[in-house]
């Protein structure tokens, strides 16, 4: 497996992510930075920085875990693998969030604004207008309040269509890469069953290594996944991804406890 540099604070985080929740002591993290040719000096510094910045929390002394607003950012990204049970039956309606008076001037506000966006599928039909298929199972309300809670202006408006003229109606499904959605589905169901096949060959420490980076590699898929509804994408393709996700979780899990409980700490 081809393998990009990891560093120590999304090293950190890939170990908190697999725990799903859990908590992780400084002397694990060390032990794992060592598969990765991270040294203890570079793993305590991030440890320190993402303390600042508020992403992880001293639980006891040597002991961390999430704070409360990152593992509400973590639970985003692990529910996604989740994929099905995130959607609902889709009704040929669509939602509709609309920034045209919000302004542009204030930089920080807009890259939250987007980003919350992206975040929740949205794609822009023209300036101002950003819709998705009205298919998540959220409520209308609670999908509102979650794009507010993750950087939407307060005073923005949003509402449910369900009609479009003919010609827009065409045009939607290309505001999204479907067709590169579908190979990512294939291609990295293929990468998860075969790395399964396989793991038995290798020792230990590649094992819990290859779980880790392939596990970001997954991640990144399904957090940038807007969930699209059948009839844009193959949503049995997806269901299969997600399905080998939670192969590679429970897995992994099973590897780096094995990792640890063998390491001389």
């Amino acid at each position: 497996m081809t393998m990009k540099k990891m560093n120590a604070r999304d090293l950190i985080v890939d170990l908190l992510l697999g725990l799903q929740g859990r908590a992780i002591c400084i002397k694990h993290i060390i032990i794992a930075a060592k598969l990765f040719k991270i040294n203890e000096n570079s793993i305590r510094v991030a440890v320190m920085r993402l303390s600042n910045d508020g992403v992880i929390e001293a639980i006891e002394r040597g002991v961390y875990q999430f704070t409360l607003q990152a593992h509400e950012w973590a639970d985003v990204m692990l529910n996604r693998k989740q994929g099905i049970k995130q959607t609902k039956a889709w009704t040929q309606q669509y939602l509709a969030v609309y920034t045209g008076a919000l302004g542009r001037v204030d930089r920080s506000a807009l890259h939250r604004r987007e980003r919350a966006l992206k975040h929740f599928g949205f794609k822009e039909l023209e300036q101002g207008i950003y819709i998705r298929p009205d298919n998540l199972a959220l409520s209308f309300d609670d999908l509102f309040a979650q794009l507010q809670a993750s950087g939407l202006e307060p005073n923005t408006k949003m509402s449910l269509i369900s009609h479009w003229d003919a010609t827009t109606l065409t045009q939607i499904p290309n505001l999204w890469p479907t067709q590169q959605l579908n190979q990512n589905y294939v291609k990295y169901s293929q990468m998860i069953q075969q790395w399964l096949v396989t793991v038995e060959q290798l020792s230990l420490d590649d094992a819990a290594k290859e779980s880790l980076v392939l596990g970001r590699q997954t991640i990144a898929q399904l957090m940038n996944d807007p969930l699209l509804p059948q009839g844009f994408v193959d949503v049995q393709l997806r269901e299969q991804f997600a399905l080998s996700v939670l192969q590679l979780d429970q897995m992994g899990l099973a590897l780096w406890s094995k990792f640890y409980d063998g390491a001389v700490l």
